[in-house]
């Protein structure tokens, strides 16, 4: 779709077209560099179009100035003007990425018309390469891209505004609607009415919208009823027509809004017409062509008085596959609620894929794409916020309250019509405002009652230059940087942002001459990334006075490794100007810089002055390529150096070139490798040094090493051994040679036993590796070492290590040759090496001494714990044996896990263990008190034990121990009174004397402890003899014990003043269970109360209260029980009055008549079959005698249960049975029947494998006839 307003040439030949803050970086909606050839894109030198040039007259003032560009003559604008009007609301940068600008000619075109020929105010507007405006008094005004009025049209028919406009493709045809319903088709070249549509929509009622499709010569229209219509015109024979079809009907409905699909002939799309429909609450998807069809719908909510809004754009959606495609993108948005939705074919099918929600903080007006990332929304304070769709934040938003947005609501409402709409669209539509605002490409248009604004997207350049030209230095450079990093691979986009952020510089460079300081960070930042360092080194140098801000900006980009080279003048500047601040800050950023711009002369005179030993070594091993001269030099002045940092750094050293790495990093060249590694260790291991004196011990440099830190020096050796040079025959024999060395340096004269066992250790690990040749004298020597008994000023560590070299070589069998395992083990039990001890023993088999080198080995009591648990089902190791012996120790060592141990597995063993252990009492309560945590069943000895034990070394947690025992039966209690009573232990006594309902002891107890308490803890403790007392009110049988207590308590608590917060909840629980007349009498009489009406007014009124509500809930539960009891009778009474249903005049048993004078006749269920009373007695005894004899109680599918019934005396024994004549069964328990007899059982059995299917669930009745039966229905 064509632009109004067309990028200028400096904007295509500088940046994205449409593009804003957001499109410079990789987003989910991405548009990327599009293929010159593929997409036809002329050349960058092309010239511009009329089209273009001409739409530069709207540009604001900064823009068009930069072109030459004479604009229109200036106009009053509004108070909404580009610098008054912008609020910062993004991380934009306040006000630089969106443009305002008032369309000054046709504004003034509009306040004409509305002077002088009566048009009306403005009401609807269409945005193409035409602009076209329509009033509230039938008028239409069309304009060109100058702004300049082409021709007018005056409505003749009397159908009031114009509601809506809709301009075709190619711009040729203009659809007009009006607010009685008239489509009017206007030629635009000529303006003049090509078709007069009266009975195109619903009759009455008014045209909201008019969009052209896909389709040159279909377009849709909505109506005032919520009915959309589409409209196909024809021109047969010459003569134009048009055909209306009823797409979607408004009793379904009532559309608000609708959005067609315009897309570009290219797309696997473009065989559909496509069109979003949105009602209050739910929008559609719906292709039109080739046939109608939903493809997608969805509920849509939000506030009654919001409309909903739609808008497609085509975007480059990139998928998690890295695949890309150009799909349409809808977005749909209601209240404050947009929703974001990719349209797109896949299997041959059309499908919306949801891509994210946006929530806003206001509720929107209207929502228009402005370019592929960015999206406009106008909400309800009129306040335009630019959203960016990748990250839904705000970027932008701009007050447009003072533009005098024009709204539709009259045309939702009907007013024209009779307002004959529903309430729900004329309540929505109070905000309607779907015809003044329009978007195409990154610009926004907004209709003013009597003008035309318009709201762009700057482009990067655009914005770099509005914020240069409001000397905005930092946000310029901030923005320049981010859009030359977002075009890393895109070379033509690289080229054009770099020379834009060169001009940027020359800009800054020509606005800065006063005060040359001023923004000079971002400056260098952006020079530094785009690589233009001649300009930093020249330009940007030369003309600052004060030198040092710049200088502290190098050291930074240097420090982050920005850069490695700066010009010699500016290092010899930075140099001084370090030297000056801080010397050690000055050797890091040394180290960081390439060696060719450095003065080294320089440098080196002051790394000697100033001590910057790393600096001398990078210039030594770089510049000079000397690896050997740092070390001679070095070397003797470690002694000298009051710290480590020399001594450390020159390992460090030694360690990369024997690595063949770089110092501080790097490679070493791959042709000098070689010759550094042999230079090095030639170094180290020369006999004397260049300085040498006559008194000099041999090796100098390797011995002062040795003495600075033996154990790092030894590390690097390793180190250097695991290189191909001490590989191989060759290889071992330079080892050999420096071992020795080694061995030759390290004496007892010349070094300490700590410092001999380092080197010892490390001989035997290159021995065990292999990494030696076997030498029985050197193995002694080392023998010797390991094995011996004590070792002056050893450490742990020191020692640890020794046990783990002698560990690998017995590992290795290097010592196979000088001693065997007995021996070995010997002199590990002497030299307390219990880690060799336990290998050795492991190795003989002797598993009875394994678990005590474990104990005397601190370092693996963890693992002793794992070693039984492994072993512990493996009889030949012994561990319960170990344990038994070891048992104490193990407690003090970790009771827990040796608890659990026997606990899983010698269960059976645990009364032996304490047994062992009784006469320690500290162990024993610890192994006794980790069984009770684990819940092992201990016997009431054992629990004794351990509460005594409690009591003796924990007594606060003997409560807890009483307490948690309460269900079980573990203790005596008596015995555990003994205990606690002997510790004063009261709170525990007064458990216990409750648990053995001994009240009176644990109450004396309670009054006793009491009497000790003060102030909160004495009122908390009183509540709790309160609740004493009332679980005594429930146990003790004589009132007069319980009132004995009651008195007893609030005699001690009410003369006391610490207690009155909890008096009246006392008394309130005493009335309960005393006399209330004695209790008043008690109150009375106590000493701080004076007998007043007031002191006990709160007693009196609580005993009132208490009495009422007492009552109260008497005589509920008495109007309940009255209710129940009335609601059985009631039940019981209507089924007793149920009518029987007999269906036979014989007894089922005698065969003779139901009817005599004697006896009862039993209906036996609702089939309707019934025998005598004494028949069915007789049955129930020959049955019982049948089921005595066989035993067999499984015959039938029914057994029978007795029941008895004491409420009827002509009541028999009642069984559960089946009904002798038809099987059915009867209920157990529904009424007294006398069991069938051994015949009809027999008749069961026979008849029971034919009826097994017809059996119900029928209740009995007993029916005493005084008269032959009759038939009965029942209910």
């Amino acid at each position: 779709m064509n632009e109004l307003k067309a990028s200028s040439l400096q904007s295509l030949l500088e940046s994205d077209r449409g593009s804003s803050d957001s499109l410079l970086a990789e987003s989910l909606l991405d548009v990327e560099d599009l293929d010159d050839v593929e997409y036809s894109i002329p050349p960058t030198g092309a010239l511009p179009t009329l089209e273009s040039v001409l739409s530069e007259f709207e540009a604001d003032s900064d823009i068009g100035s930069e072109l030459g560009v004479v604009g229109p003559a200036p106009t009053p604008t509004p108070s909404i003007a580009e610098d008054g009007g912008v609020r910062n609301g993004g991380s934009g940068g306040g006000g630089s990425i969106m443009r305002y600008a008032m369309m000054q000619g046709i504004s003034a075109q509009i306040a004409t018309a509305v002077e002088t020929s009566n048009s009306g105010l403005a009401t609807a507007c269409t945005i193409s390469s035409l602009i076209s405006i329509g009033t509230s008094h039938g008028h239409i005004l069309n304009f060109d891209i100058t702004q300049t009025l082409r021709w007018t049209h005056q409505d003749k028919h009397g159908q009031g505004a114009v509601s809506a406009l809709g301009s075709n493709a190619d711009c040729t045809r203009l659809l007009a609607g009006f607010a009685r319903g008239l489509v009017v088709m206007i030629d635009t070249q000529s303006g003049n009415v090509l078709r007069n549509l009266f009975d195109v929509i619903t009759p009455n009622t008014g045209v909201l919208h008019l969009k052209w499709t896909s389709r040159a010569a279909l377009a849709l229209c909505s109506d005032s009823g919520g009915s959309v219509w589409s409209l196909t015109f024809t021109r047969k024979l010459g003569i134009r027509g048009c055909s209306s079809r009823c797409l979607f009907s408004g009793a379904r409905g009532e559309v608000c809004t609708m959005e067609p699909l315009i897309i570009d002939s290219s797309h696997e799309l473009d065989q559909y017409c496509i069109v979003a429909l949105a009602t209050l609450s739910k929008y559609f998807i719906v292709t039109i062509r080739p046939r109608l069809k939903v493809i997608k719908y969805h509920a849509l909510q939000g506030p009654s008085d919001c409309l909903p809004v739609l808008a497609w754009q085509m975007v480059l959606i990139q998928a998690a596959d890295t695949t890309r495609s150009i799909d349409p993108v809808i977005v749909v948005g209601r209240g404050n609620q947009l929703f974001f939705h990719q349209l797109f074919m896949a299997n041959g099918r059309i499908t919306l894929l949801y891509l994210r929600h946006v929530q806003m903080q206001t509720n929107l007006l209207s929502v228009h794409w402005l370019g592929p990332k960015c999206v406009a929304c106008m909400d309800t304070t009129e306040i335009l916020h630019l959203i960016d769709v990748r990250s839904s934040k705000e970027l932008e938003c701009i007050d447009m309250a003072n533009a005098g947005l024009v709204y539709g609501s009259a045309q939702f409402k009907g007013l024209a019509t009779g307002g004959n709409v529903s309430p729900a669209l004329a309540l929505a539509g109070t905000h309607a405002c779907y015809n003044s605002l329009m978007s195409r490409g990154t610009q926004l248009y907004i209709l003013g009652a009597r003008s035309l604004h318009m709201i762009a997207v700057r482009t990067w350049t655009e914005r770099i230059s509005y914020l240069v030209k409001n000397h905005r230095w930092q946000e310029a450079c901030d923005l320049a940087l981010e859009g030359y990093r977002a075009t890393a691979e895109r070379p033509k986009r690289k080229a054009q942002a770099k020379e834009r952020i060169i001009m940027l510089f020359k800009e800054y460079l020509g606005a800065s001459a006063r005060a040359p300081d001023y923004c000079l960070g971002p400056i260098i930042k952006c020079l530094i990334t785009i690589g233009e360092l001649d300009l930093l080194w020249t330009q940007l140098w030369d003309r600052l006075q004060n030198k040092t801000l710049y200088l502290q900006h190098i050291t930074e980009h240097i420090e982050n490794e920005n850069i490695n080279y700066v010009s010699p003048t500016i290092s010899q500047a930075l140099v001084d100007h370090w030297l000056d601040i801080s010397p050690s800050h000055l050797e890091d950023v040394i180290l960081k810089l390439d060696w060719t711009c450095l003065d080294l002369n320089q440098i080196l005179k002051a790394s000697k002055r100033h001590k910057l030993y790393r600096a001398q070594i990078y210039l030594n091993t770089h510049a000079l390529i000397d690896y050997s001269s740092s070390l001679t030099e070095l070397i003797p002045l470690i002694s000298e150096e009051q710290h480590s940092d020399l001594g450390n750094t020159l390992l460090v050293y030694i360690s990369s070139c024997l690595a063949g790495r770089g110092y501080p990093r790097g490679e070493i060249p791959i042709e000098l490798v070689q010759n550094v590694k042999h230079e090095v260790l030639r170094c180290l291991t020369s006999l004397h040094s260049n300085t040498s004196v006559a008194n000099e011990l041999p090796y100098p440099y390797l011995r002062a090493l040795l003495k600075f830190d033996t154990r790092e020096t030894l590390n690097v050796i390793s180190l250097a051994f695991q290189e191909k040079e001490f590989c191989g025959e060759l290889g071992f024999s330079y080892r050999k040679r420096i071992i020795n060395i080694l061995l030759e340096i390290m004496t007892p004269e010349n070094a300490t036993w700590a410092e001999i066992g380092c080197l010892l250790n490390f001989i035997a690990q290159q021995i065990s590796q292999q990494c030696l040749t076997p030498d029985t004298q050197l193995q002694e020597k080392l023998l010797n070492y390991l094995a011996k008994e004590e070792i002056a000023n050893e450490t742990a560590r020191q020692h640890a290590e020794r046990e783990s070299a002698w560990h690998e070589l017995l590992m290795n069998n290097c010592l196979t040759e000088i001693s065997n395992d007995e021996e070995q083990l010997l002199l590990a039990k002497r030299a307390h090496c219990h880690y060799v001890e336990e290998y050795l023993l492991e190795k003989l088999q002797r598993y009875d001494g394994i678990i005590e080198c474990y104990l005397k080995n601190s370092q693996r009591h963890d693992t002793m714990f794992s070693y039984m648990e492994r072993h512990v089902r493996h009889p030949e190791r012994k561990i319960y044996e170990q344990i038994e012996k070891y048992f104490k120790q193990m407690l003090e060592i970790n009771s827990k896990e040796i608890t659990r141990i026997i606990d899983f597995h010698y269960a059976g063993q645990i009364t032996k263990l304490i047994e062992m252990i009784k006469n320690d009492e500290e162990a024993l309560l610890t192994f006794l008190e980790h069984l009770h945590r684990r819940r092992v069943d201990l016997t009431t000895e054992q629990c004794e034990q351990l509460l005594a034990l409690l009591c003796k070394y924990k007594p606060q947690a003997v409560d807890d121990f009483v307490r948690l025992n309460n269900s079980t039966n573990e203790y005596r209690i008596e015995i555990a009174l003994e205990l606690v009573l002997e510790k004063n232990l009261i709170r525990t006594a007064i458990y216990l004397y409750e648990k053995q309902y001994n009240y009176k002891c644990a109450f004396e107890l309670c009054i006793e402890l009491l009497n000790t308490l003060h102030d909160e803890e004495a009122a908390t403790f009183a509540q709790e003899i309160c609740n004493l007392c009332v679980r005594a009110a429930n146990v003790l049988t004589i009132k007069k014990e319980c009132e004995k207590l009651w008195f007893a308590l609030l005699q001690q608590i009410l003369p006391r003043d610490d207690l009155k917060s909890c008096t009246k909840n006392l008394l309130h629980l005493a009335s309960q269970h005393v006399d209330l007349p004695k209790l008043v009498e008690l109150v009375m009489n106590t000493r701080n109360v004076s007998g007043n009406f007031g002191d006990i007014k709160d007693l009196l009124m609580s005993m009132l209260l208490q009495s009422r509500l007492e009552t109260n809930a008497m005589e509920k539960s008495l109007q309940l029980r009255g209710q129940e009891l009335a609601q059985t009778f009631a039940q019981k009474r209507s089924l007793v009055k149920r009518g029987i249903l007999v269906q036979m005049m014989r007894c089922l048993m005698c065969q003779q008549r139901l009817y005599n004078q004697h006896d009862n006749i039993l209906v036996l269920g609702g089939c309707g079959h019934a025998m005598h009373e004494n028949c069915a007695a007789t049955y129930s005894e020959l049955m019982q005698a049948r089921l005595h004899d066989t035993n067999d109680h499984h015959t039938y599918s029914n057994s029978y249960t007795k029941h008895d019934n004491d409420n009827d005396d002509d009541a028999v024994n009642i069984v559960s049975a089946l009904c002798p004549h038809c099987l059915v069964t009867i209920e157990s328990g529904a009424i007294k029947l006398a069991e069938p007899s051994q015949i009809i059982c027999e008749l069961n059995e026979h008849n029971l494998q034919h009826n097994h299917q017809q059996q119900s669930i029928y209740q009995m009745g007993v029916l005493r006839l005084k008269a032959p039966p009759r038939k009965f229905t029942s209910n």
